[in-house]
């Protein structure tokens, strides 16, 4: 009796999903048959139902899952959760300008001030540095160069 209402339950999700089969539809079917088998291998009623007991706990933790897993997949789409998608992008976007904000606000901090002065002085120091390294620079030529011609 049990397994004809099984077979009825499966035939309603099948005609409720219309020709295609749908993955959770496909699943509930191949479980159902599963325990429907690991069932019929059993000769005592009571070996049945510890039997039937153990795949449901199963099929229960895989349907768990199942569902966990559809709905962190992002695939499923209700008009209330377009909405809802909408306003994260939305609020996305706002944190974005927060935080452009925010470090546009840290500009003003004693530290990058004192920060920005170091490197505006390293960098001329750098700048003096190649200066006096580069011969060119300022016309003077080593020993080396005298007479010789850069070719590139």
């Amino acid at each position: 009796m049990k397994a004809w209402l099984i077979a009825v339950a499966c035939a309603c999700l099948a005609v409720g999903q219309g020709v295609a089969e749908s993955d959770v539809a496909a699943l509930a079917k191949a479980q159902e048959a599963h325990i429907a088998e690991r069932r019929a291998a059993e000769k005592f009623p009571r070996a049945k139902a510890r039997a039937e007991l153990a795949q449901r706990q199963d099929y229960d933790r895989i349907l768990a899952r199942e569902r966990a897993r559809l709905l962190r997949s992002g695939l499923l789409t209700t008009p209330e959760a377009e909405a809802l998608r909408a306003a994260r992008k939305a609020k996305l976007e706002e944190l974005k300008a927060l935080d452009k904000q925010i470090a546009a606000a840290c500009e003003k901090a004693p530290e990058i001030v004192e920060l920005d002065a170091i490197r505006e002085a390293n960098a001329k120091r750098l700048e003096e540095i190649r200066n006096n390294l580069s011969p060119t620079a300022q016309g003077e030529q080593t020993p080396g160069q005298a007479g010789e011609t850069k070719t590139e």
